[in-house]
C-alpha cells in the first residue's frame, strides 16, 4: 500500500480535522464500551439474534467508528491506537522515512519516531534540528 508522505506543515494543516474525528472515535469507543456488558449478556441468552435495540445501536456505533476510521486514513495519517488517541503521519527526515507523531489532547505536532520505535521512541521535533 503506497502512502502519502507530509511535510510538517501539511501534517499541521490536517489536525482539526484529525482532532475532530479522533474525539468522535474516543466518544464513540466509550459508548461501546458502556454498552459491551449489556450486549454481551444479551448475546449469551440469544436476544440479540430478535434484533434487540440495544445490538442495533451498538452496531450503529460501530459503523460509525469505522466511518471515523477510514476518513482518517483518507486523509492519509495513520491510526496507531483508537484508545490512546495516536496518529502518525509518514514523513521523510534528513532521507528517511520516519512518522511525525500526535496524541489527542496535544496542541501540535511535536515529535516523530522512526518507523519500528513507536510512541515510546517519540523524539521532540526541535531537539534534532
Amino acid at each position: 500500500m503506497s502512502h502519502r508522505y507530509f511535510t510538517l506543515e501539511e501534517a499541521r494543516a490536517t489536525l482539526p480535522r484529525v482532532r475532530e474525528l479522533m474525539n468522535c472515535c474516543n466518544e464513540v469507543l466509550s459508548r461501546m464500551q458502556a454498552l459491551k456488558p449489556l450486549v454481551e449478556t444479551l448475546a449469551e441468552t440469544g436476544v440479540l439474534n430478535s434484533g434487540n435495540a440495544l445490538g442495533t445501536v451498538y452496531v450503529e456505533h460501530l459503523v460509525v467508528l469505522q466511518s471515523s476510521v477510514e476518513r482518517l486514513q483518507a486523509i492519509g495519517c495513520e491510526v496507531k491506537s483508537i484508545e490512546e488517541g495516536l496518529i502518525d503521519f509518514p514523513h521523510w527526515r534528513k532521507g528517511q522515512e520516519v512518522y511525525l507523531c500526535w496524541k489527542l489532547g496535544e496542541q501540535d505536532i511535536e515529535y516523530w519516531h522512526e518507523t519500528d520505535a513507536g510512541f515510546a521512541g517519540r523524539r521532540k521535533l526541535a531537539d534534532e534540528d
